[in-house]
């Protein structure tokens, strides 16, 4: 995990500062269509996980630019005894469309780290019953990556709204999901 720090770092505060810095607000959904929440069988659509970014713009040549960007996802409902977040490093470029909207591509590592005071918690497992999990109790960690394709639509040069899909296990549609981002851009 050390070297994605050390990257983010090299990138932001090495090259150049003649890039925009931006700072993100928004929701995190993970796994969209996949992950069953509620007792009819209804899939996840939308999610209230906030997140918060931190990136910069940097000019490469004519409309491209690279946009590294670390983000963090907390997630507030959860089961009790139990702790998840979620890493972001956004290795990102973008292509300016118009003066209003860029088109926004790249890959993503994710680290996502879970934790818990040990034990078991009792959830429910479809319409009738429940199952038991165990907990952790210590933090676990894993790291993946997704290809990633996206939109940022500007309301003025300083302001903007973006949507990030994030695919994973690209080369396996049977077992392909995704994630994705609605986010609100600050450019400083």
């Amino acid at each position: 995990m050390n070297i994605f720090i050390k990257a983010f770092l090299l990138i932001s505060f090495v090259l150049p500062v003649h890039g925009a810095h931006l700072v993100g607000v928004g929701t995190f959904v993970s796994y969209f269509n996949k992950v069953q929440v509620s007792d009819s069988g209804a899939t996840r659509k939308f999610d209230l996980t906030p997140y918060f970014s931190y990136g910069q713009q940097f000019h490469i040549q004519g409309p491209h630019y690279f946009m590294p960007e670390i983000g963090l996802a907390y997630y507030h409902q959860t089961p009790k005894k139990v702790k998840k977040s979620t890493l972001f490093f956004h290795y990102d470029f973008s292509y300016i469309v118009s003066s209003q909207f860029i088109f926004r591509y790249g890959l993503t590592t994710y680290r996502h780290t879970i934790s818990g005071e040990g034990g078991t918690i009792s959830v429910r497992n479809g319409d009738n019953g429940y199952a038991d999990f165990e907990v952790p109790s210590s933090a676990r960690t894993t790291f993946f990556t997704t290809v990633d394709l996206g939109g940022e639509y500007f309301f003025n040069p300083k302001n903007s709204a973006r949507f990030d899909l994030h695919i994973m296990n690209i080369r396996n549609f049977k077992n392909r999901a995704y994630n994705y981002l609605l986010t609100y851009n600050w450019y400083l």
